[in-house]
């Protein structure tokens, strides 16, 4: 029976904290590097001269140089193009691992995502498009489609779906949480803006609790809608039907044959003695 998912942030947010203060350093390892892997601001640089008789060679060497600059960004960009899908999709198994209570999380379950390269690589880019194309009209439907996507990851990690059919189940597993989830992401916001202002030290504490706190907010979804996958009950082993049957139960014991005596012999009777008992 399905019931409505606790999406209230103070409740999320406390849970990631509680999660948080288990395994610190571990979250904090894991968030710098996936925040490293992500699509971000790239940066760039100029150079210049000053001598005229070498303005020539110095505009020459300016062009290569920015040549070379911009093919290592653009190298850098591709990098991260292709390897964000998969490494978001390992940091986000890894913490809901942690949010269900699994201890067992290890730094390598990082790129636990690279198994399912493809598929969420391909999730990727079909959800940022997506997310791109609603940007343009107006921006306010890109929210709405970046709020309700972005399970899809987890659900290709999870229950190995296809790019298509993550981002399908991902829309239909935030139905009717959009304007909830809206309000998690600016109560996240406003958490990682504070972290940025304790001498922006405060953002690796802050970002891996807002990321617990989409963890927690995608287990409560999942168990509301009643589809989570629980491992099965172990079997009783005091239940008669999977007792194993022993052959030699209920099997009379052999019987002992006096001296001369045979089994289909008519005058004489098993008497099951032995020779000194006659």
């Amino acid at each position: 029976m399905s019931t409505r998912a606790n999406l209230s942030p103070e409740h999320l947010i406390r849970q990631a904290w509680k999660v948080f203060k288990l395994r610190p350093w571990l979250c904090i390892a894991m968030f710098v590097l996936y925040s490293m892997t992500q699509p971000g601001s790239g940066s760039g640089g100029s150079g210049g001269g000053n001598s005229l008789s070498d303005l020539s060679s110095i505009d020459q060497a300016g062009a290569l140089l920015l040549t070379v600059m911009l093919a290592g960004i653009g190298i850098m960009a591709l990098i991260v193009l292709v390897i964000s899908g998969p490494m978001r999709g390992g940091y986000e198994l890894a913490m809901l691992r942690m949010v269900r209570g699994d201890q067992n999380v290890v730094f390598t379950d990082l790129f636990a995502g690279f198994s399912k390269f493809v598929k969420l690589m391909l999730t990727m880019l079909l959800g940022a498009l997506i997310v791109v194309i609603g940007i343009l009209l107006c921006i306010v439907p890109g929210l709405i489609l970046g709020l309700g996507l972005w399970p899809a990851y987890l659900l290709v990690m999870e229950d190995d779906l296809g790019p298509v059919e993550a981002l399908k189940g991902a829309w239909e597993l935030t139905d009717g949480y959009k304007m909830e989830l809206l309000v998690l992401g600016i109560a996240n916001a406003v958490l990682v803006f504070a972290g940025l202002l304790c001498c922006c030290v405060g953002v690796f504490v802050a970002g891996p609790v807002a990321q617990l706190a989409w963890a927690g907010a995608y287990d409560e979804m999942r168990r509301a809608s009643g589809a989570l996958a629980l491992p099965p009950a172990p079997a009783q082993p005091n239940q008669a039907s999977e007792q194993p049957i022993d052959p030699t139960v209920g099997t009379p014991a052999p019987t002992t044959l006096g001296p001369g005596d045979v089994t289909n012999d008519g005058d004489e009777e098993a008497t099951g003695k032995g020779p000194l008992d006659e």
